[in-house]
C-alpha cells in the first residue's frame, strides 16, 4: 500500500524514536522509549516536537509467540502536532491490529512488544 506521500517523504532530522504500544503512561512511555541521532539531545527532541511537522510512523506488531505479524507505514498527509502524532499512533495502531485480528486466526498481539517508529 505504498502511495505517493510514502515515497516523496524526505526526512527533514536524522534517526527516529521508537516507542512500545503498551506504554500508554507517559513516565513508562519515556523510560522504554528510544531515540537515535538527531531525536537523542532532549534540545534537539523538543526542536523536532515542537513545530507542526509531517511525520512518517512505522508500525512493526507482534505475536505474544515472538513472532513479527505485521508492518505497516503511513505518512501525515499534512502537518500536525504533537497531539496529532499520539492520536494518530492510537488509531493507526488500533485499526492495524483490528485488521491482523481478523485476517489471522491464531494471531495473539504482544502490545508490550510492538512498537512504532517515528521519524520526521
Amino acid at each position: 500500500m505504498r502511495d505517493k506521500a510514502m515515497s516523496d517523504f524526505k526526512t527533514s532530522f536524522n534517526g527516529f524514536m521508537k516507542i512500545y504500544l503498551h506504554d500508554d503512561v507517559p513516565e513508562r512511555l519515556a523510560s522504554r522509549a528510544i531515540f537515535t541521532e538527531d531525536w537523542l539531545a532532549n534540545q534537539k527532541r523538543r526542536q523536532i516536537m515542537k513545530r507542526e511537522r509531517k511525520f512518517k510512523i512505522s508500525l512493526y506488531i507482534y505475536d505474544t509467540d515472538g513472532d513479527k505479524r505485521g508492518h505497516e507505514v503511513m505518512v501525515f498527509k499534512s502537518k500536525g502536532g504533537q497531539k496529532d502524532l499520539t492520536k494518530a499512533i492510537f488509531e493507526f495502531g488500533n485499526k492495524f491490529v483490528d485488521e491482523l485480528l481478523e485476517s489471522l486466526d491464531d494471531f495473539v498481539p504482544d502490545l508490550v512488544n510492538s512498537y512504532a517508529v517515528v521519524r520526521v
